[in-house]
């Protein structure tokens, strides 16, 4: 599942959960008797631990060390946050907010923090640009710049790649791939609902303020249910490309 801020201040967008909503959720998956697993962990467990589940964070922000870590550490839950590696300790001024509130991304202290209690980082690009429509050489510049420096700075090997914006398409997953990430994690796109996955392609499914626990409920089932949740991903995706499409501006 996919976090992004966990933070107590109201926001009008719907990717800022309260600490006291993401404990309740948190708490119902440890009572549905999940295993919290780090995302390398999980691929590599998945085929023999059925109620195993990672907990990511995309964008990397300074609340999940201030909110979600105190939360997490009671059910002993480690995490995987996926870092923008050119906003390190910087506000998100890539990010289109509405009501002009801004939120600061962890800093490299905090990071370290987050490894030493078990945590796992990975890639989540540079800049957070989408990557759709760059060139194959830009693309490659975003995977191997973030993915050199973390791993220089912070000494873990980084696995993983998280598509900005979600959008999985087979061209960055072949470069992903060809720079030396072992998997790309994108959104749900529904084409995949009932199709097998290209090799390395990791589905996750969003949690937004919105969402009930009969909604969590529904994003880890294997029925009809899921398809509801995978649909209502797909909704929201798109209209993140309004925030595509006002970044180009700039």
């Amino acid at each position: 599942m996919v976090y992004h801020k966990i933070d107590p201040r109201p926001e009008l967008g719907i990717t800022c959960i309260h600490p006291k909503q993401f404990e309740k959720q948190i708490r119902f998956l440890a009572d549905q008797g999940y295993q919290f697993l780090t995302l390398e962990k999980l691929v590599a467990s998945k085929s023999v631990n059925p109620k195993a589940l990672a907990i990511t964070f995309d964008d990397g922000y300074r609340d999940i060390h201030k909110c979600a870590l105190p939360i997490l550490k009671k059910y002993n839950a480690p995490a995987t946050v996926f870092i923008i590696t050119d906003y390190i300790g910087k506000e998100n001024t890539w990010d289109v907010n509405l009501g002009w509130l801004r939120y600061e991304h962890l800093n490299e202290r905090e990071i370290d923090s987050l490894i030493d209690e078990g945590w796992e980082i990975n890639s989540h690009g540079t800049s957070h640009c989408s990557l759709r429509g760059l060139t194959e050489e830009e693309i490659i510049r975003e995977l191997l710049r973030s993915k050199t420096m973390l791993q220089e700075r912070f000494r873990q090997p980084i696995r993983f790649f998280a598509i900005p914006f979600g959008n999985v398409n087979e061209r960055i997953r072949r470069l992903a791939i060809k720079t030396g990430y072992q998997g790309i994690a994108g959104f749900y796109p529904v084409k995949y609902f009932k199709n097998p996955l290209p090799p390395g392609v990791i589905l996750r499914l969003a949690v937004y303020r919105t969402d009930s626990l009969m909604s969590i409920q529904q994003k880890i089932s294997d029925n009809c249910m899921l398809l509801k949740e995978v649909l209502k991903q797909n909704a929201i995706n798109f209209c993140s490309n309004a925030t595509i499409m006002v970044n180009s501006l700039r």
